[in-house]
């Protein structure tokens, strides 16, 4: 018997029109964040109105038809969603070989071979792409960790509910245990959320987000025909419409105050915004016309919400690609050029490609062609693997890059290479963050043979108590960095010889003991000199005979926005403001400080390429090549030690600088 076509919903315009505010939230969250602190939470409630239309349609086939036509569903969903998708990773691709550097190239490939596998969620908690970051470049395909999420509720939702199904009857009984699984969801996810850690791992989890998809499948499932109501609405439903404005107030309101660090929010009050959020859902979908609907409706906002999922895709690698230094605008200004760029080709991409493929299939792209109908899949896998193949040849091509996102300009250095004759063995660890990670992992064992180097490192952690604070608002802190803080240490251990590096979190305040140190202050300049009195007092108790502090570069961060993180990073005289209480530190406790500012900042001026090649991979950490040679004046340095000839309290030289500006 021949296959029934998948057949859609009913279409309510006003159902869009809730589409086009959310993707209006996460849109002014990414591209003016001061604006609505709370946008992120669009992505909530697209979550809870894909688990209602899904279920809906799921439910309605299973009750007129017996059973779900699953290879129909999977196959409408690819429709909808891969053909939007497979351009925007094909435009990413051509950004990424001329605007990302060689360095930088394959996490954009690893970004886009997980995202075209729907894997982006896992793939960004696996690795350091924390949503809520700042520092450094983000992955252009930040974004696509919700698109995971989605695509793999598609996946295994059509076979959880076959296999409930099974025993279960009725509608509400299925609503039940759709809402128990959902209680499961949000009590894991209050389970693994600790305050003042970074939510990564809650926000971008599949187990921890699934209670919004399924709050949302089980109004769908438990609201049917008998329901609604006939002839005339149900007396539920005249009571929805009127708490339908209240309710989407509310949820105006959460987008534009509640931020990452309102802990409330992942302990409940997800759970809270996506019950209100079935209101005007629910309002919107209603087959009885209402008020609601009417405004809900207007053309403007339904047009928005067509092409909400190509303006979804399509904002975030703008925002990364056309960022302010780019355009040479302000951050405000550049996100509005951001806004129409997304707007222009989210228009172009939902019009030339995603509707045709949605009514004709892949054929549609070429309506005259006379290619029949069983090459169309061909023609889809076609697609998928020249975007994987792209992903991968991406790390191996030569040339191109971005001055930009490396944080290149002002100048290049040329520093004299030194021929190093190596002395007596040291013993020696780096401890930090990424910075002294990225030495760590460029270290050219072969040119230093007498440095046996080892590591304490962790990216975005520092060894300082206290509670980060950027903006007026707590940072916060990854789940590894409390390991990190008590146990940073125990890697000096049989070392001789300690290279400590000043952490950028110390330009930003600190909330100590429940008062805030504001930096620069004289209170805040005492507890980073307290600190360093600990970290010293830890390498004494493990027998470090050799301490080094090395002081902070000055660094030009790509800003992405106006996060006041990275603006602290790039500020010249906050970095030079925390040298000098470094040095003083240094000066009175024995302590050689490595000049690295002296270095790389000669004059207090930033460059951004040294000896013809860019220093920075993406800002802030060394590459394969500014690597070594950094290490041909650091080495030295650590070697004078070791060949006991000792040290001043201050060791630096200095790379002569070309004006670039």
């Amino acid at each position: 018997m021949a296959r029934r076509p998948h057949t859609p919903l009913t279409y309510r315009p006003a159902l869009d029109g809730l589409r086009a505010l959310a993707v209006l939230g996460v849109l002014v969250f990414h591209l003016w964040p001061n604006a609505a602190r709370g946008g992120w939470l669009g992505v909530d409630l697209f979550f809870v109105l894909s688990g209602y239309l899904i279920t809906t349609l799921l439910v309605r086939e299973y009750v007129q038809r017996g059973g779900i036509d699953l290879r129909g569903f999977w196959l409408a969903r690819a429709r909808r969603l891969m053909p939007t998708l497979v351009v925007v990773l094909l435009a990413v691709l051509v950004m990424a070989t001329f605007w990302t550097l060689p360095s930088r190239r394959p996490a954009v490939s690893l970004d886009v071979l997980s995202t075209l596998a729907y894997v982006a969620n896992w793939h960004f908690i696996s690795g350091d792409e924390a949503y809520f970051a700042s520092n450094g470049t983000p992955s252009p395909l930040r974004h696509a960790w919700s698109l995971a999420i989605e695509e793999q509720y598609y996946l295994l939702f059509p076979l959880l509910l076959l296999a409930l199904t099974r025993f279960v009857t009725r509608r509400r009984h299925l609503a039940f245990w759709l809402l128990a699984l959902a209680a499961a969801s949000a009590l894991w996810m209050a389970h693994l959320y600790v305050p003042g850690v970074d939510p990564t791992r809650v926000y971008y989890g599949t187990d921890t987000r699934a209670f919004e998809l399924l709050i949302g499948a089980a109004a769908g499932a438990w609201i049917g025909p008998s329901q609604w109501g006939h002839a005339r609405p149900a007396p539920w439903l005249l009571w929805l419409e009127r708490l339908a404005w209240p309710a989407l107030f509310a949820l105006v309101i959460a987008m534009l105050t509640f931020d990452e660090s309102s802990s409330g929010l992942f302990r409940g009050g997800l759970v809270a915004f996506c019950v209100v959020a079935l209101v005007p859902i629910l309002a919107a979908a209603s087959p009885h016309p209402n008020s609601f609907q009417h405004v809900l409706s207007f053309e403007w906002l339904r047009r928005l919400g067509l092409i909400s999922y190509a303006l979804y895709l399509w904002h975030w690698p703008l925002h990364v690609y056309l960022a302010p230094e780019r355009l040479g605008l302000d951050a405000a200004w550049a996100g509005v050029v951001q806004a129409v760029a997304a707007l222009v080709l989210a228009t172009a991409t939902y019009r030339f490609v995603e509707q045709p493929v949605r009514r004709g299939g892949v054929r549609a792209l070429w309506p005259r062609s006379p290619a029949p109908r069983r090459l169309a899949p061909i023609a889809a896998a076609a697609a998928a693997l020249v975007v994987a193949g792209g992903a991968l040849a991406l790390p191996h091509v030569s040339g191109g890059g971005s001055d930009l996102e490396a944080g290149s300009g002002g100048g290049e250095l040329t520093y004299a290479m030194k021929t190093y004759t190596p002395g007596e063995d040291v013993k020696a660890i780096l401890v930090g963050n990424s910075i002294p990670h990225s030495l760590f992992a460029n270290f050219p064992q072969t040119r230093f043979p007498d440095l046996q180097l080892t590591e304490s490192a962790s990216f975005g952690c520092t060894t300082f108590a206290g509670q980060e604070s950027s903006g007026g608002q707590p940072v916060p802190s990854l789940s590894k960095c409390d390991q990190f803080h008590d146990d940073w240490y125990y890697g000096l251990a049989g070392r001789d010889t300690m290279l400590y590096f000043l952490p950028q979190n110390l330009l930003n305040d600190y909330e100590v003991d429940g008062r805030m140190l504001r930096a620069g202050s004289a209170e805040h300049d005492a507890f980073v000199r307290s600190s360093l009195d600990g970290v010293a007092q830890k390498a004494k108790q493990q027998n470090i005979t050799h301490p080094y502090l090395v002081d902070l570069s000055c660094h030009r961060v790509p800003t992405i926005g106006t996060d006041p993180t990275v603006v602290a990073t790039n500020d010249a005289a906050k970095v030079e403001h925390l040298n000098d209480v470094a040095k003083g530190w240094a000066r009175s406790n024995g302590v050689t400080l490595i000049d690295q500012f002296g270095f790389l900042c000669p004059g207090g001026q930033y460059h951004g390429r040294i000896n013809g090649v860019n220093l920075y991979a993406d800002g802030l950490h060394f590459t394969s090549e500014s690597g070594p040679i950094f290490w041909n004046w650091l080495a030295p340095q650590i070697q004078q030690h070791g060949d006991g000839s000792g040290a001043s309290s201050t060791s630096s030289s200095s790379a002569s600088s070309t004006s670039g500006r």
